[in-house]
């Protein structure tokens, strides 16, 4: 009735590499994840990431411009690591260096100006009852050119400041304008909060207060956030076009991303 045919596929090996997430803006001192990437086809659990692709013992140095500053393993099991002494500042560039696995990998990043928003309140989603989403009003000054991340945390329930998805937008056609936009809550993966997998998902609720951090970032952090949300969007379809995420780190994966940041803080109610 029918003939099948068993097809072995040899699938190529990814090389080892540095990948790197790491951040710095101002006041603050930077930080950073390490660890090597792993094979797209290969097995993946929470235990063997941890144990074979953190990376230990790295050097890692920043550079301002006149000082430079070593970045210090604070969290082993993770990859974490956290600079001395050397903390952000609006207008500077600032070159990153990591040294691991016999591989050396270097970015630059600068922190530019904060843009504020305007204004942030909480508006019930209709037939919600209780559960909204956070609105922002934004001037976009002139000239054009500028790039804006997205993150909030819920004051006394979140233990840091989450994207949303799509958490980047840019000025390309409303530089000069000012705009009324809204974002959901964000969510970490795989979480196994209450409100994370009940119909309170990507919610805010009254009640809550929320902190919202707005950034400025460079054309280099845009692309890398957008593509990953590009990849992250379609990473359940099979049938979706292939999204390389396209980060800025020279010699490895990743992002070196500096933040110009201001911050608003709504209740809902």
């Amino acid at each position: 009735m029918g003939c099948t045919k068993n097809v072995v596929l040899k699938l190529p090996t990814a090389p080892t590499q540095i990948t790197v997430e790491g951040h710095i803006e101002p006041g603050k001192l930077a930080y950073l994840y390490l660890s090597t990437n792993f094979s797209f086809f290969g097995n993946i659990s929470i235990t063997n990431i941890l144990q074979n692709n953190v990376i230990h013992n790295a050097v890692v140095t920043i550079n301002d411009g006149s000082t430079t500053d070593t970045i210090k393993e604070f969290i082993p099991e993770i990859g974490y690591y956290q600079s001395v002494s050397m903390t952000g500042q609006t207008g500077k560039t600032y070159s990153l260096t990591v040294r691991a696995i016999g591989q050396v990998a270097t970015a630059t990043t600068t922190i530019l100006p904060a843009i504020a928003l305007d204004s942030v309140w909480f508006h019930v989603q209709p037939h919600k009852d209780t559960l909204g989403f956070i609105w922002a009003r934004l001037t976009s000054p002139l000239p054009p050119g500028h790039n804006y991340r997205w993150m909030a945390q819920r004051i006394g329930k979140d233990t840091t400041y989450i994207p949303p998805p799509y958490s980047v937008f840019n000025d390309q056609f409303i530089y000069g304008q000012t705009i009324q936009f809204a974002y959901q809550r964000g969510t970490f993966p795989s979480s196994k909060a209450a409100d994370d997998t009940n119909a309170e998902r990507g919610y805010y609720k009254i009640g809550e207060t929320v902190s919202v951090k707005f950034c400025t970032i460079d054309n280099a952090a845009y692309t890398f956030f957008n593509t990953y949300s590009q990849q992250q969007a379609s990473g359940g379809n099979p049938l979706a076009s292939t999204s390389p995420v396209v980060g800025n780190i020279h010699g490895g994966q990743g992002i070196w991303c500096g933040y110009g940041t201001s911050y608003k803080t709504v209740i809902c109610k």
